[in-house]
């Protein structure tokens, strides 16, 4: 059962994804002007209170028909084209999903996504054997990693940002379940990145990124290499903020009305 919370009841849908450990309520701060949109918020699975019964395994597949389901249930058809948010992680979900499905989407708004870039840890985790069950090792015995994320940032490997957050989500149990069932589950959103900015253009797909500026766990320059060999159609902006963009009162009025 996926759980979503909807505002708003104009004749443009908009679907948005959230970040982890986030729920569907984070995006409740989103401005609607003058009602010209629906807005879904929907939890992930594992998230909120999405029961997800499926195992370890979440697609962009999925992801596909349970967007078209809660479409359907809020009297648009199937086949609306709807606008796409999604923050952080959210965003690697949107960025994965549109290259499978660019004709559904409408514009895309990615706020601090992840998945613009290569992350070698992740792929360990994720994708292979050994990788994974030490990752699972670790989410059950989390101080060697916290002690190794401390040691390389003295030596200047990883920056400060990053270390906190690696403190920050492995010092809770539930977190750190929630943290392995997530990146073993949602391994098969694997954005690539130079088909996503030749769809932008074939489709000619808005793009719109946001950044904080003082963001260290996804810097705003990786929105400035996506944007490249993307033509007109997608564009980065960075605000003043951290990574907790949907804080940012820019952010927050991100749709405009009359699109």
């Amino acid at each position: 059962m996926i759980s979503y919370c909807t505002s708003g009841s104009g004749k443009h849908p908009v679907i948005c994804l959230h970040g982890f450990n986030e729920s569907a309520h984070s995006f409740a701060v989103l401005q609607n002007p003058a009602n010209c949109y629906t807005l879904i918020a929907m939890d992930a699975p594992f998230h909120g209170n999405t029961q997800w019964k499926q195992g370890l395994r979440f697609t962009p597949v999925n992801l596909h028909e349970i967007i078209h389901a809660i479409l359907e249930t809020e009297g648009f058809t199937a086949k609306t084209p709807f606008s796409l948010v999604g923050f952080s992680l959210g965003g690697r979900l949107a960025l994965a999903y549109y290259e499978k499905y660019p004709v559904a989407v409408k514009q895309l708004l990615l706020l601090a996504p992840d998945g613009l870039k290569f992350n070698c840890w992740y792929w360990c985790a994720a994708h292979t054997f050994i990788g994974n069950k030490l990752f699972a090792f670790t989410m059950k015995h989390p101080r060697w990693f916290i002690q190794l994320a401390g040691l390389l940032n003295r030596l200047g490997f990883i920056n400060t940002g990053i270390k906190k957050f690696v403190a920050h989500y492995l010092d809770d149990e539930r977190i750190r379940e929630r943290l392995y069932n997530v990146w073993t589950a949602f391994r098969y959103f694997k954005p690539g990145i130079a088909q996503i900015k030749k769809s932008i253009l074939l489709h000619q797909t808005p793009a719109r990124l946001y950044f904080g500026k003082y963001d260290t766990v996804i810097p705003p320059e990786r929105g400035t290499d996506f944007v490249k060999g993307a033509g007109a159609y997608a564009q980065t902006h960075t605000v003043e903020a951290g990574h907790r963009l949907l804080q940012n009162k820019e952010v927050q009025a991100i749709l405009k009305e009359g699109f």
